[in-house]
């Protein structure tokens, strides 16, 4: 009998048929205090609705502050009618679904968190392809120049964005520190995306995947990177 073919009852009965050495009382009390001795109680965690409340209250004051008071509005004012709501519109889709699965991440056997992550990145792809669509090519003159400058502005708003996800994140206990760390990169490289669609008054369709939308992408592998290293150790380290 191969090991897969065990079931959990005939384990059961395995370890119930082997004769164990009877312990003396002492030696039990002294098994049971190394084991108790340093249990401390756990604070339970908040609901579901607690965290992801100060999710969105993270991503829209980083959005507010930054528009309204650094950035600016240009960008929404460049946007036609039509632009707005595919951009928007796809935008909050995805940030509430990774908020939702971030959530879920932080709580062991969680249900739906790969699923609602992957959910969340293939919008993320139906926004590319939307903006490729709806916006067009123009010509400009300084492309490296402008892009490089739009994508440095999303991720210096993702960065403490990235940061103040990581201080509510700290409260949970997730199982998949990568998919956790990927999810969370994710979900403030959009805060950053949202900040620059706001305020970018540049409509060339290669300029926002090139300077906007890769903030996405490279805040998400940055995460992944960052929470698989950090685990491995830690790891090691014990």
């Amino acid at each position: 009998m191969n090991r897969r073919e065990v079931t959990q009852g005939e384990l059961d009965r395995l370890i119930d048929a082997q004769e164990l050495p009877q312990l003396r009382a002492d030696r039990l009390k002294q098994i049971e205090s190394a084991v108790i001795a340093d249990l401390r109680p756990v604070r339970p965690m908040a609901s579901d609705g607690v965290y992801v409340g100060a999710l969105a209250g993270i991503f829209i004051a980083i959005c507010i502050v930054s528009c309204y008071l650094i950035a600016g509005r240009d960008g929404w004012e460049a946007l036609s009618n039509l632009q707005r709501p595919v951009v928007f519109i796809p935008l909050l889709a995805i940030a509430s679904l990774l908020a939702f699965s971030l959530v879920r991440q932080m709580r062991p056997a969680a249900k739906y968190v790969r699923t609602t992550a992957l959910f969340g990145a293939g919008v993320f792809i139906l926004l590319i392809a939307s903006v490729v669509l709806i916006f067009h090519p123009m010509q400009e003159t300084a492309f490296a120049h402008d892009s490089l400058v739009c994508f440095r502005a999303g991720m210096m708003f993702a960065i403490p964005t990235a940061i103040l996800f990581g201080i509510v994140l700290w409260r949970g206990a997730a199982l998949s520190p990568a998919l956790t760390g990927a999810t969370a990169g994710g979900l403030a490289g959009l805060a950053g995306l949202t900040v620059l669609e706001i305020h970018c008054p540049n409509m060339n369709v290669y300029h926002i995947v090139v300077a906007h939308l890769s903030v996405v992408v490279v805040c998400a592998l940055a995460g992944f990177i960052f929470s698989s290293v950090t685990f491995s150790r830690r790891w090691s380290n014990h």
